[in-house]
């Protein structure tokens, strides 16, 4: 596939003028970098420029290492696809749907039928969901009766289902009991999993939860929009994680997370060895139930994400791992492309008709900011048009 890098460099150059503080993109194929360009500051006020060794927040871009990590364990039998959670947490067994309050306030719960598998939970179809765009969940933690997601600990595992586990949609918190899964079954942090299986095979040198204090440097600075000005928002990098999220909390490069999507392009292969096997890639990049398909995310806290609706004339659903269009996308990627993003405006996608992958990577609150999600199409658009 031919790529027109003057056309995405004036794109790119154009946002970071306009639009967003930075941007770094990048296009691979499976054995090359068609395309990568860095514009805009990581740190305004000093005007420090965004370049290769800029670290991003890649949030829930996270979540497709962690389901890779599944897949390893998957590749290794230890797992499949209808392995149920209970078998390695008995407690899940006592979760109940929450079904609205009452006149006092107070939840409604009843009981769940059917048992959460790791299909359900790689899917975002187990019934688990988010504070930010579920409302019974964000009155929950309002109320005090539940722990935010944002705390840095596991007490937000205690959350109730939304729905009956396989029956529904809706993005959530299924990934990160994936990650005490990967914990469970190796006797060790989720970072050290991944640092021993990921990083460390894929030379992923720049990845991690936990941060040297001489690297906060190099971390790109989170900004707000207040009319035509930037506000920075204060968001802090730990040393010491007290809980690694499967669901997010990484910390990661342009060239690193590139370097993870290659093996989605080389049938599972890393530069060293093999990552996991080609039977899961191929299931990794294949929607799981096509029928449920992925609706509207309303937001219910409006600082951290508006309203998030990709692609809304065309139907996606998810594979264990990814979102999947169904339909050729007037930005660009074909049918049946792969791809997620990250809450501070990073976005990716796996394309394997072209043989390409694509990368871009912001750092700007809410989720789904119009100048970032601007960015993001025009971004697409000059790869194919």
């Amino acid at each position: 596939m031919q790529i027109d890098s003057p056309k995405i460099d004036n794109v790119l150059e154009n946002a970071a003028q306009q639009k967003v503080p930075a941007v770094s993109a990048a296009v691979i194929s499976k054995d090359e970098d068609l395309y990568k360009g860095h514009f805009g500051f990581k740190d305004l006020e000093n005007k420090d420029p965004v370049d290769d060794n800029t670290l991003f927040r890649i949030a829930s871009m996270t979540k497709a290492i962690t389901s890779t990590c599944i897949y390893q364990l998957i590749d290794r039998d230890i797992l499949s696809l209808d392995t149920n959670l209970k078998d390695f947490f008995p407690e899940i067994s006592d979760k109940k749907v929450i079904r609205g309050f009452d006149d006092n306030g107070d939840p409604i719960l009843s009981d769940v039928s059917n048992d959460i598998n790791i299909g359900h939970l790689l899917t975002h179809t187990s019934g688990f969901a988010y504070e930010i765009w579920n409302e019974s969940i964000a009155k929950l933690v309002e109320k005090g009766d539940l722990q935010s997601a944002f705390a840095n600990n596991d007490e937000f595992l205690k959350a109730p289902l939304v729905f009956e586990p396989g029956s529904d949609w809706e993005y959530g918190i299924g990934i990160d009991w994936l990650g005490v899964l990967i914990e469970k079954i190796n006797e060790c942090s989720l970072q050290e999993y991944m640092h021993t299986h990921i990083f460390e095979p894929l030379e992923m040198s720049n990845t991690s939860y936990d941060l040297d204090k001489n690297k906060l440097s190099r971390v790109a600075k989170v900004y707000g929009r207040n009319d035509d000005e930037y506000i920075e928002m204060p968001f802090e990098v730990p040393e010491k994680s007290s809980f690694y999220s499967g669901g997010g909390n990484l910390i990661s490069s342009l060239d690193d997370y590139s370097k993870f999507l290659r093996i989605f392009l080389n049938l599972g292969k890393g530069s060293q060895e093999q990552i996991i096997s080609e039977s899961s890639i191929s299931s990794m990049l294949s929607s799981l139930n096509k029928e449920l398909v992925m609706k509207k995310m309303l937001t219910q806290v409006p600082m951290l994400s508006n309203d998030v609706d990709f692609f809304p004339m065309s139907a996606k659903s998810w594979s264990p791992g990814f979102m999947v269009n169904h339909e050729d996308i007037r930005s660009g990627r074909p049918k049946n492309s792969s791809g997620w993003a990250g809450l501070f405006n990073s976005f990716f996608w796996i394309d394997p008709k072209n043989e390409i992958a694509a990368l871009i990577l912001m750092q700007m609150l809410p989720f789904s900011e119009k100048g970032c999600f601007t960015t993001l199409q025009e971004f697409e658009g000059s790869i194919y048009s």
